[in-house]
């Protein structure tokens, strides 16, 4: 690799295109997280891959056993009705129903990694060229005009269809490809995967 730093000269993002790629992004840190600790405790050697949309797999299961509550619940309650309100069963069919209803509310509701990306991605969209906003990369570390941080410092990289995300402790670096003004897409990638070890390359659409 003959590039020694790669220069992101950051522009207007389009949040729009953007906010559900950030969102699936950090969903996936957090997948990648978790397997990095069970592998950890488990001496595995490695760090399973998946889609990183455990949100939407998760949303589904909660609607399944939604419809089932709701199915049992009303039926219990029937059965309270034919057996004259019979007080056990009117408890068990009302819990039921009462808990279907409620996963078929907190199921529909949004990601919550959606608001994570929407604070992420706030007034990148008024980013302007003059503004002369650099972020390089070199062999030691990630370099802006305020800070310095050395990779064995980041927790993760995640790539997108457009987006390098990079996280270290509560802070997340979201970088556009479009950006890279100064070296190679596919270098840059061998130089973060050499000092970065754990990452991960999310779909373009959510399954």
């Amino acid at each position: 690799m003959e590039q020694e730093s790669y220069t992101f000269h950051l522009t207007a993002y389009d949040v729009d295109r953007y906010m559900p790629q950030v969102a699936r992004a950090l969903e996936r840190r957090s997948e990648l997280l978790a397997q990095l600790k069970y592998a950890n405790k488990k001496k595995l050697r490695g760090v399973p891959q998946s889609k990183g949309n455990f949100h939407g797999r998760n949303r589904r299961t909660t609607y399944i056993m939604s419809a089932v509550g709701i199915v049992l619940g009303a039926a219990a309650l029937y059965l309270s009705f034919s057996l004259g309100w019979e007080l056990f069963f009117l408890l068990i069919g009302a819990a039921l129903l009462g808990g279907g209803i409620f996963g078929f509310y907190h199921a529909g509701r949004s990601n919550p990694y959606a608001r994570d990306a929407v604070k992420l991605l706030k007034n990148k969209d008024s980013f302007l060229p003059e503004d002369n906003i650099r972020i390089v990369f070199n062999e030691y570390g990630m370099r802006s005009a305020r800070s310095f941080i050395p990779y064995n410092e980041f927790q993760c990289w995640i790539e997108t269809e457009d987006l390098f995300l990079f996280m270290y402790g509560p802070l997340v670096t979201l970088l556009q490809k479009t950006d890279l003004e100064d070296g190679e897409l596919t270098d840059f990638r061998q130089l973060v995967i050499a000092n970065i070890k754990l990452h991960a390359k999310v779909a373009d659409k959510a399954a």
